[in-house]
């Protein structure tokens, strides 16, 4: 059984929407992980994600677990993400059917984010079938969400705080041109699927298991042993961030 709503009328998929919103693959807000999503919705700190970027850093101070530094070191993970990529912040909205492969896809026809966002406003939901890889599930999944007011609401307050970068076309003569990647362990400051963009961008590829055919392997913090020891018996480049 699902909830019938497409917006934030729903309280568990509101919360649920603002969780996947931080996730990783989305805006990757490190200190906001889902217990403390659960923790401000009950306190009535947010309840639509632009409020993620109006905190009352103040309140929250005074709240148990949270000091000066902890409050300092959210805050600043806030300001840090408010510059996102068009198809991260697609995938971000929490759309039905629309997954990062299907966000990477509509960013590339869309360019720009005022494009996107006037889909409410041309109704031009048809046009979107002609796109390769998306369907009419999809389609009709982009359709009940821009006919949602709750959602416009969003998208409008949520222009007003962030700057959405335009989509950046692939290069097929890229610096990374015939090139596999592969990354193990935490990276600083980049998220993977930020890395994997970057790859994509310079005509690189990522691969998902270390084989013959990858070319580099990138090691974070704790990176998994395996892999790493794999990656030497293979002869493969194995760099760090720097490096990379």
């Amino acid at each position: 059984r699902r909830c019938s709503s497409e917006g934030y009328f729903c309280n568990k998929i509101s919360i649920e929407k603002l969780k996947h919103f931080v996730s990783k693959e989305a805006f990757t807000i490190d200190g906001l992980g889902k217990k403390i999503i659960e923790g401000f919705w009950k306190l009535k700190l947010l309840k639509f994600p632009q409020d993620i970027f109006k905190l009352d850093y103040k309140k929250i101070e005074k709240l148990d677990g949270w000091g000066k530094l902890s409050v300092e070191n959210l805050r600043y993970s806030i300001i840090e993400k408010k510059k996102i990529s068009l198809e991260r912040f697609i995938y971000a909205l929490g759309i039905r059917h629309i997954g990062l492969e299907n966000a990477k896809i509509l960013s590339k026809y869309f360019k720009v984010f005022p494009k996107f966002r006037d889909l409410s406003k041309n109704g031009k939901f048809n046009d979107l079938m002609n796109i390769d890889g998306i369907g009419e599930t999809q389609v009709n999944s982009i359709k009940s969400f821009f006919l949602n007011e709750s959602n416009l609401k969003v998208l409008n307050e949520l222009e007003k705080v962030l700057v959405v970068k335009k989509a950046i076309q692939n290069s097929d003569d890229g610096l990374l041109k015939n090139k596999t990647f592969l990354v193990t362990g935490k990276l600083n400051g980049i998220s993977r699927a930020e890395v994997k963009s970057l790859i994509e961008e310079n005509s690189g590829k990522t691969v998902s298991s270390v084989s013959k055919k990858l070319n580099y392997l990138i090691i974070g913090d704790k990176p998994t042993k395996k892999k790493v020891d794999s990656a030497k018996q293979l002869k493969i480049n194995v760099i760090d961030q720097d490096e990379f």
